[in-house]
């Protein structure tokens, strides 16, 4: 190939050839379309989601936000399937990602909202019930579905973390100093809040078997201290009862046989006041202590009644 002369063209040639490897360079370097590389678009999506009727959507690259009056899953799921109105607003990403093993919604297909298999969601709901869609253990107890109808926020993801530089709180109950009405603040529908200090419930495993309330730290302390005197004042009887018999022993070995009348009265009064007495007060301050601290009707129990755990 022959070399062009660049300087009849008025063109300096170490200019040209820098400029050159310069463009090429930069035609090389260029993302291949659809890579996602560098924060470009990635490969467009080749299912769709089926969007309920009469909400507003906002996707982009597989992240949505869906706001209006819908279910949990189609238009035949939650509240709204009979005809009950109820904002909610779901954010999602990674629609029906688990399904195929992994692999998501095939080609071509149309997928709903999916609790189970979507990748990560926050969802938001003016009447929902949360256990029910996401599938919750619950309580089979009186208060079995006792908060059906009410708004509620889930959240669900492979992992959550929760992040307060400066403390994190998880609350239950009514906002104190709330002015509604004449009983404080009402729930979302303006019935009354019955319980003042709702249950929370952390639950491993999703399996409500085994639920128990959690020890309270300084009761619990307390009550075991309470515990250490009882059992000291019964070791003390112990103690006091051994000195007692050492000391009969004594008499009973010295003779003539007069003395042992002599030592049976102090031995019998000092079982009378420094034995008998002892264990029968250390019986009731036991039987207190297992009424306050170890029975639900105790002041001083020490399991809570609002903070459950397996």
């Amino acid at each position: 190939m022959a070399k062009i002369p660049w300087s009849e063209y008025g063109l300096d040639e170490e200019y040209v050839t820098v400029h050159m490897k310069k463009e090429l360079n930069q035609k090389i370097n260029i993302n291949p379309p659809g890579s996602g590389l560098l924060n470009t678009p990635g490969s467009p999506t080749v299912w769709g989601y089926n969007k309920p009727d009469g909400v507003w959507e906002a996707e982009c690259q597989g992240a949505y936000i869906v706001a209006g009056n819908f279910g949990p899953g189609n238009a035949t799921g939650g509240e709204v399937a009979q005809g009950v109105l109820s904002p909610t607003v779901d954010i999602v990403v990674g629609r029906n990602s688990s399904a195929r093993k992994g692999q998501g919604p095939e080609k071509g297909s149309m997928v709903d909202s999916n609790f189970v298999t979507d990748a990560a969601r926050v969802y938001i709901s003016k009447l929902t019930n949360l256990d029910r869609y996401f599938g919750l253990a619950a309580n089979d107890g009186a208060n079995a579905g006792a908060y059906k109808g009410r708004s509620g926020v889930g959240v669900k993801a492979d992992r959550i973390a929760v992040i307060g530089r400066e403390g994190v709180k998880i609350v239950s109950g009514r906002q104190r100093g709330a002015r509604v009405g004449m009983s404080g603040e009402t729930n979302s529908l303006g019935g009354k809040v019955t319980n003042t200090a709702p249950k929370i419930e952390l639950i491993a495993g999703n399996n409500y078997q085994g639920v128990q309330g959690v020890a309270l730290g300084e009761v619990t302390r307390d009550s075991l201290r309470e515990l250490h005197d009882i059992i000291q004042d019964i070791l003390g009887c112990v103690y006091n009862f051994i000195t007692l018999q050492t000391a009969w022993d004594g008499v009973l070995g010295v003779t003539p046989l007069p003395h042992h009348a002599a030592g049976a009265a102090p031995k019998s009064m000092g079982n009378l006041t420094m034995v008998m007495s002892t264990l029968y007060s250390s019986r009731i301050n036991l039987m207190i202590w297992h009424f306050n601290t170890l029975s639900p009707y105790g002041g001083q129990y020490i399991v809570s009644r609002n903070v459950r755990t397996n």
